[in-house]
């Protein structure tokens, strides 16, 4: 069946900030950009997740280093969460090439814990182009996107293929055909990117709609392009290896809200995170996180103006077990995101 579909609002990203610069782990951004969709999809999490986490964190691999999607989810598959691009220091800072920063100076919290995940390949290659297209389009239609991997082996095609991106506007297409059959030099190379989804109800102009990790040009506002359905999906070089590849993620994140503490004394009864005020944990808090707070008198005038959905409790007890008081603040103003609050008193 004939039809269209983007998986791009899943998706929390700034187009000129996706940008992995002379940093070779374009296989990262694709593989994070699937995470980023299926947290969403799966969990109603819309948040956009570090690249730099795995870039500096990852034991197996320099931070620059080329890679496949089974990399990516071996790393997570180990760690067993991913973390916001907001975290501290969890923006991306190796856009040089560099591993600018440590591991160890990444903020872990929040998180988002991951219960299981494995890549998958999607059956593209020996069954024709209709079964593959419809193999590929099956996973979009799970709401689950797709990294694509693709290699040139020659300078002519990376060529064409650089001034395509620098020059053309998001509604060209791209087709891989001309690269098949070509030996594989020394300047040959491959890259990775995002499919977020297609658009074939017009027979004469079917296309998989590609998120790269370039940034933006003049004429690619959102970061992408389009590569033609129409091509050869078993495409190889003289060497007879395959040219494209097609893999997607199988994962599934345990979520449960995060819980932060505020207490005066930031003792918070031997529980963390804890906070002094309560206004402090609502600016670090997640995308949805419950505060538990001590009982009694909180002289704050308290704002969320973020998309944060959030719980404050209010009168829980020194050592937290109970809440059987209550929470007195002056005032509570919500200009964006959502509170849902219990035991407290504005006064």
């Amino acid at each position: 069946l004939r039809g269209s579909l983007s998986l791009l609002g899943h998706l929390d990203y700034i187009p000129a900030e996706r940008d992995q610069g002379a940093c070779g782990n374009c296989w990262a951004w694709a593989g994070t950009g699937a995470m980023g969709i299926a947290l969403n999809v799966e969990e109603n999490v819309f948040d956009r997740l570090s690249v730099q986490f795995i870039s500096l964190c990852n034991a197996a691999k320099p931070c620059c280093e080329g890679g496949w999607l089974r990399d990516l989810a071996s790393f997570y598959s180990f760690e067993g969460y991913a973390i916001p691009w907001s975290n501290n220091n969890a923006d991306w800072r190796n856009r040089d090439g560099n591993c600018n920063g440590a591991c160890e100076e990444i903020a872990t919290f929040p998180d988002y814990p991951i219960q299981s995940i494995t890549a998958e390949s999607i059956l593209t290659h020996g069954v024709g182009r209709a079964q593959a297209i419809s193999n590929i389009k099956n996973l979009l239609n799970q709401n689950r996107a797709v990294w694509f991997g693709f290699f040139m082996g020659t300078q002519e095609d990376w060529d064409r293929f650089y001034t395509f991106w620098n020059t053309q506007s998001e509604a060209a297409l791209w087709n891989f055909d001309s690269s098949c059959d070509k030996p594989y030099t020394s300047a040959g190379g491959g890259h990775a990117v995002l499919c977020v989804g297609y658009d074939d109800t017009d027979p004469e102009n079917s296309y998989w709609i590609m998120l790269n990790s370039w940034g933006t040009t003049a004429g690619r506002p959102n970061g992408l392009f389009r590569v033609d359905m129409d091509m050869n999906y078993d495409c190889m070089d003289l060497d007879w290896e395959y040219n494209l590849y097609w893999q997607t993620l199988d994962i599934e994140f345990d979520i449960e809200d995060f819980v932060l503490y505020v207490d005066p004394s930031a003792s918070c009864g031997g529980h963390a995170p804890c906070y002094p005020a309560i206004q402090e944990a609502i600016d670090a808090a997640g995308s949805t996180a419950t505060l538990r707070i001590a009982e009694g008198r909180y002289h704050e005038a308290l704002a969320l103006n973020s998309g944060k959905t959030l719980t404050l409790e209010g009168g829980w007890d020194i050592s937290f077990t109970t809440q059987s008081s209550s929470t007195t603040i002056d005032s509570l103003t919500v200009t964006g995101g959502s509170v849902t609050v219990e035991y407290i008193n504005c006064r």
